[in-house]
């Protein structure tokens, strides 16, 4: 992860087993009960990652509808073609979320899964969601606040530090709390807000389990760290978690806007 917006294949394929998750799994099933989609509607996925949701979203609106995913990263891309290849109504383009590679009003609805957070021109990505919607199309704005995130720690002020550090990893890390302004400023309506957090109990092919490796590599490679300390928050919680103790939860919220007729 990180600021940047393109992954080597290694990282693409541990954001895939990410996504096989559970709670990721639960997400994307939130996102798409908030959006709504309808059969025959044509949606964008803008930051698709390896093809979970354009998948999903493809099966919503069946056969007559289309879906149009878009990612920034090339590794990415690959997955989800291969992911998607048997939907005939799924298409897969690389492109960036501040130059939309389609056409005004184009779609009925669009996705976005935290990937604004990582935008450094933010009132150009917004610009560019309200240009590829239709007047009255809405889209799911989904993004975290990282400071809603709680690991159950026993040394909590190196938890707190580890925290602190990955709130550097990219340029809005509390953009899930301070969206409406720029939403606004866009031109889109906000029509609700819905919180969704995750919480978790177990490391083990979770989540938080690919949280923390996530976590400890950043941490790892931070000016505030070495090796050591990484690693000592790790095992921190990898032995709690071998004594039932495991507590992982974050909060993200969705925003539903729309743009007016």
């Amino acid at each position: 992860m990180g600021t940047k917006t393109e992954f080597d294949s290694k990282e693409a394929a541990g954001v895939e087993s990410l996504y096989r998750t559970d709670a990721a799994e639960r997400r994307r099933r939130f996102v798409r009960t908030q959006l709504d989609p309808q059969p025959g509607e044509s949606i964008l996925s803008i930051g698709c990652g390896p093809g979970f949701e354009p998948v999903e979203l493809a099966d919503a609106v069946a056969s007559d509808g289309r879906v149009h995913a878009i990612d920034a990263s090339e590794p990415m891309i690959h997955l989800a073609e291969t992911r998607c290849e048997d939907h005939e109504n799924v298409t897969v383009q690389r492109g960036l979320a501040t130059e939309l590679p389609v056409e005004d009003g184009a779609f009925d609805a669009a996705t976005s899964v935290q990937v604004f957070e990582y935008i450094e021109d933010l009132d150009a990505a917004l610009s560019e969601l309200e240009r590829v919607l239709r007047p009255g199309g809405r889209a799911a704005v989904y993004a975290t606040d990282w400071d809603s995130l709680v690991w159950n720690a026993a040394d909590r002020e190196r938890s707190r530090r580890v925290a602190d550090a990955w709130a550097d990893h990219c340029p809005r890390p509390h953009l899930g709390s301070d969206l409406r302004s720029p939403l606004r400023s866009a031109g889109l309506s906000i029509d609700r807000v819905a919180p969704f957090t995750i919480v978790e109990t177990e490391l083990e092919d979770t989540f938080a389990g690919y949280m923390r490796g996530i976590f400890r590599s950043y941490a790892t490679e931070h000016d505030e760290f070495d090796t050591e300390t990484a690693q000592a928050w790790g095992e921190d919680l990898r032995e709690r978690d071998r004594n039932g103790e495991t507590l992982f939860s974050l909060t993200a919220f969705l925003y539903l806007v729309s743009k007016p007729e």
